[in-house]
């Protein structure tokens, strides 16, 4: 979604709540799209606020309905945004067992499994949900989380050429512009990793290594591999 559709989302699921405050499906999914807002760039500034919102109310969507597979989803992202990695596998796979044809949660358990260091299923799960969804718009995100798997496995061109994929889908996206340009710094293609930085730092002007550690849910062996390709663009 482009920012103003997403803002336009957000709150009318802001007025849902507020006229079905037991309609868990609204909690779960307003919680979604406030966290979602920060990792596409609709937000790059503080995250903990929406974090905190997300998470009261995908709490508040499970009390409501166990079953609702978005209310695990939500939580799932609630969880990986805190770097919960084990949290957040669980509930995404919660979300599938109840819907096996929810795409969204194939391609969030992929970007999971990715910032995890565990290639070989996150490429399997975001396949799949670009497989079952082909033109939804977060496959931009899905293809992020296909070049981070590639990047963490070492194959840089193929990294590369999943984050241009996801840059083609939605230029916006920071996330996209962050791998991107740690991919292509490790390609040896160091020309285009920091023109590449350039174009980060207009979208994201605070981005730095200390942001990158604070804000971007790797595990630590992931973290350290992507922060020596950031580096290698000249990012500090």
């Amino acid at each position: 979604l482009p920012n103003s559709e997403g803002e336009a989302a957000i709150d009318t699921l802001r007025q849902a709540i507020a006229r079905y405050p037991d309609y868990a499906p609204a909690h779960s999914m307003l919680a979604f799209m406030l966290l979602v807002s920060g990792y596409v760039g609709w937000s790059v500034g503080e995250r903990e606020p929406l974090v905190k919102q997300a998470a009261a109310l995908a709490a508040r969507a499970a009390e409501l309905d166990d079953a609702d597979p978005w209310a695990h989803f939500a939580l799932g992202f609630v969880a990986f945004t805190r770097r919960s990695t084990d949290d957040a596998l669980e509930q995404f796979q919660r979300a599938l067992d109840l819907n096996p044809n929810f795409a969204a949660a194939h391609g969030y358990l992929g970007l999971a499994l990715a910032l995890g260091g565990r290639s070989d299923q996150a490429i399997a799960h975001s396949e799949q949900a670009i497989r079952m969804s082909p033109h939804d718009p977060q496959n931009s995100i899905f293809n992020v989380a296909l070049a981070v798997a590639h990047y963490i496995a070492g194959r840089y061109t193929e990294a590369v050429g999943f984050g241009r994929k996801a840059l083609q889908q939605r230029d916006g996206m920071t996330g996209g512009h962050r791998i991107f340009c740690a991919s292509l710094a490790q390609a040896g293609q160091i020309d285009e990793a920091r023109t590449a930085l350039t174009r980060l730092k207009e979208l994201h002007p605070d981005i730095s290594i200390a942001w990158i550690e604070k804000y971007v849910p790797y595990t630590p062996g992931p973290m350290a591999k992507f922060l020596e390709g950031m580096r290698k663009a000249g990012l500090q």
